[in-house]
Order: C-alpha cells, then sequence, then structure tokens
C-alpha cells in the first residue's frame, strides 16, 4: 500500500511554492503517487486591480493567465519535467483556499502540499493566510513547506 497517491500542489508563484513542488515532486517518486499542480487566479484581487487599472478585467485576468503559465514552465525546469510534465498542471479562477480545498475534495487527494507564505508581500507572522485557511478547513493533510537560507 502506498503513503500517498494523489498529491495536490497549489502555486502562487512564490519561491516558497516551489519548494512545494520540488518536495512534491520526490515524493511523487518515492511513492509513485499522482501529482496535480495548479494555479488560482485570485478573484479578490482582479475585482481591486480592474478598479485602479486602464486595463479590463479580461485583460488582467490575461495577464495572470499567462505570468502563471511562465511560472508553472519554470517550475517544470526547477522541480524535475519528468515527474512534473507527466503530472496535472492547470490553472483555475477564484478564492485560493476555497478553490484548494474543492480541488482536494473533488480529486480526492491525500496530502496537499503547499508552501508556506505567498507573494501577497503582507501576510502573517508564521503561516500565510491562505496556507492557514487551508490547514483550517482541510480534510486531509496539509504539508506546509518552507524556504530555508542556503537551500537551494
Amino acid at each position: 500500500m502506498r503513503v500517498f497517491e494523489r498529491i495536490l500542489v497549489p502555486v502562487d508563484g512564490s519561491r516558497h511554492s516551489l519548494k512545494a513542488v520540488c518536495l512534491a515532486a520526490r515524493l511523487t517518486k518515492i511513492h509513485g503517487a499522482e501529482l496535480k499542480v495548479f494555479h488560482v487566479i485570485d478573484e479578490s484581487v482582479l475585482h481591486h486591480l480592474a478598479r485602479f487599472c486602464e486595463k479590463t478585467r479580461e485583460a488582467l485576468r490575461e495577464d495572470r493567465r499567462r505570468t502563471a503559465q511562465a511560472f508553472l514552465n519554470q517550475m517544470r525546469c526547477e522541480a524535475g519535467a519528468e515527474i512534473v510534465d507527466t503530472s496535472e498542471v492547470i490553472v483555475r479562477e477564484g478564492i485560493p483556499h476555497e478553490i484548494i480545498l474543492e480541488e482536494a475534495s473533488v480529486w480526492n487527494a491525500d496530502p496537499i502540499v503547499m508552501g508556506k507564505r505567498g507573494e501577497r508581500g503582507v501576510g502573517h507572522i508564521l503561516v500565510g493566510s491562505v496556507a492557514e485557511r487551508v490547514i483550517e478547513f482541510s480534510e486531509v493533510p496539509v504539508l506546509v513547506v518552507t524556504e530555508h537560507e542556503g537551500e537551494p
């Protein structure tokens, strides 16, 4: 019996989430698990950007999609293309913690592996707000990955 069968990794473009993908890729190799990596475009960020920007909401959405795709491509290179290329990599829109929990439930993930803090800048001292909400409401184990000084 495998310890992990389906590893879900939400990413946001931060170094913490890249570390999470690298760890999940190693776990995938060790356990022969499936890997799903995805990025959530935060609807609330789109809403606020659209209020103060000349671009339309749709143009902002497309910018965010391109940025997410660029990160996912970088992640493939750094985390090991042979693992990540065989996994499912998707971009979804919504409220990040809600989409993460929904995806974990629908896909039957057995752990969620995610970065400690994302790109939001202002955050909680110990754990970022998205990770905090996922930990609080998740029905499956959540492994939170930190970025330590001196690590590759």
